[in-house]
């Protein structure tokens, strides 16, 4: 069984490395071209939407499509799908009209097959590596996004100005083809005990369902209402930090980059030091730790913005906000791998997918709702105002965590079932 597990975590990490890292080369470079051609930001920012809608929208009905059939047979048909979807775009871009248009229905098309990608893929890690190997397949899966972040823009940036944007499109097909390949040889239900059983009922009755199920479990509620929350408030971090650097602290956009870039780094380290190591046991504290680190970083981030740091010099500042990068990195590692190891075994694999698909709506829908909100009152109010009262409302989820102990007491319980069952 353990070779098994191994065989199925190398192929797992080629094809996830592959497709996202082909992924973000595409996008990257598919922004540029928009940016270059249009000079519209307007222009850019649609293909943003584009990719985030359809998470938005078709994630519950991925859920649901992810626990009535074989999700091997959605990852595999997914990747191919992107592949004729994009060697379609690519003909008619080529051959007959190379119009933005067609590069937005490209860009929301893979959308569209990415989101049932995604959900399959993120409800049969359980299935693929069983609860011992769980904290590993997680870490790895962030490491290679975490890796794809960082290189996509560089690798993108770089060969953007030596080959056509039609080059980017062919290199994406042959990952998303290569992807497809690898999946084939990994056996996702190695750990499923039975087949999934036809479904009598409608698509519309198995979505009620996750939701009924959802709130007859208050332990999954409180760990998917921990993300939500969580994620709004950090919105505010993509948004300010560039605000901050570039306009407040008048740093370079080179500075900028390396910042920003440190935070996939210490997202990739991290995950790579817990793929390398046991299980965490003590969940409370992580996610607690988690949630501190993330409210001191956030407060600490507005500082600069005081007038008594206006003699620090930049130089200065460029190494603070990297350290702070870092640890923020390290806080959301605390929160996430917990969580989402919780998540997957707390879950039946009947309900994985729906469960799975509702925290990623919920994570979607406050994510760009954070982007508008702060972007909207980060030219009202001071940084660093904005800034520390989401670092504090980061914090007031911990009194609502210990309000009752209801879910302190399940993460605790779950905690002794573990040590009993690492006894015996």
């Amino acid at each position: 069984m353990e070779k098994a597990v191994k065989r199925n975590l190398i192929f797992f990490l080629l094809g996830k490395v592959t497709a996202v890292l082909g992924s973000s080369i595409y996008a990257f470079a598919i922004g540029l071209y928009i940016l270059s051609e249009t000079g519209s930001s307007l222009n850019f920012a649609i293909t943003l939407i584009l990719s985030i809608l359809p998470r938005i929208l078709l994630a519950p009905i991925a859920g649901t499509i992810s626990d009535r059939f074989d999700r091997k047979k959605i990852i595999i048909s997914s990747n191919f799908c992107s592949t004729v979807w994009l060697v379609a775009a690519l003909l008619v871009f080529t051959f007959l009209s190379n119009e933005i248009w067609i590069l937005y229905a490209a860009t929301a098309g893979l959308g569209i097959l990415n989101t049932f990608y995604s959900i399959a893929v993120t409800s049969s890690i359980y299935n693929m590596v069983g609860p011992d190997h769980l904290q590993k397949a997680m870490s790895l899966n962030q490491a290679a996004i975490s890796l794809s972040a960082i290189l996509g823009p560089v690798l993108g940036g770089v060969f953007f100005g030596i080959f056509p944007i039609t080059t980017f499109m062919g290199l994406n097909i042959l990952t998303f083809l290569l992807a497809a390949i690898v999946s084939i040889l990994i056996d996702y239900n190695l750990f499923s005990d039975k087949k999934k059983p036809e479904k009598q009922t409608s698509m519309v009755e198995d979505m009620k369902q996750g939701i009924v199920y959802l709130k007859q479990q208050p332990f999954l509620f409180y760990l998917i209402l921990i993300s939500i929350w969580l994620n709004f408030w950090f919105a505010v971090f993509p948004v300010a930090l560039p605000y901050l650097v570039l306009t407040i602290r008048k740093m370079s956009s080179i500075q900028l980059g390396i910042i920003e870039g440190s935070f996939s780094a210490g997202m990739m380290i991290l995950a790579l030091y817990l793929s390398a190591r046991k299980e965490i046991k003590r969940k409370e504290q992580s996610i607690m730790l988690g949630i501190l680190l993330l409210s001191i970083v956030l407060i600490s981030l507005g500082l600069p913005d005081f007038q008594s740091f206006a003699s620090i010099s930049n130089d200065f500042l460029f190494g603070y906000f990297i350290i702070l990068v870092l640890l923020l990195s390290a806080g959301i590692m605390f929160i996430n791998m917990p969580v989402m190891v919780l998540l997957q075994k707390n879950t039946p694999d009947e309900y994985r997918g729906r469960v799975m698909s509702l925290l990623e709506t919920g994570s979607s829908v406050m994510t760009p709702v954070g982007f508008i909100l702060f972007g909207y009152l980060l030219e009202k109010v001071p940084v660093w105002s904005l800034l520390g009262l989401c670092g504090l409302c980061l914090l007031l989820i911990v009194p609502y965590l210990y309000r009752g102990n209801v879910f302190l007491d399940l993460l605790r319980k779950e905690a002794q079932q573990e040590t009993v069952a690492v006894k015996m």
